[in-house]
């Protein structure tokens, strides 16, 4: 049973292998490694990402920032290039 077995974040047991089917972004053998980037939480339930900053996308591996702008690895706050500024370096 899934009991037994140690899956974690809403992961379920395989009633063949025994092996953990995480998900989400949740993996590794016990579902207990969360796969978002930047600094991104995993939702304890569905381990949908929650990101940080301009970072987005189902992992928060791209960056909103536009025109060249670039995101910061930890807050994802974007650096603008040249005379763009702004949040996303849109204006």
């Amino acid at each position: 049973s899934c009991g037994t077995c140690g899956c974690q974040n809403g992961g379920s047991c395989d009633a063949t292998t025994g092996a953990c089917n995480c998900v989400g972004q949740w993996a590794g053998t016990s579902c207990s490694t969360c796969g978002c980037q930047h600094g991104g939480t995993c939702n304890a339930t569905t381990g949908a990402c929650t990101c940080v900053g301009q970072w987005g996308g189902t992992s928060c591996s791209t960056c909103g920032c536009q025109n060249g702008g670039t995101c910061d690895g930890t807050t994802g706050a974007c650096s603008c290039v040249g005379q763009w500024n702004g949040v996303t370096c849109a204006t």
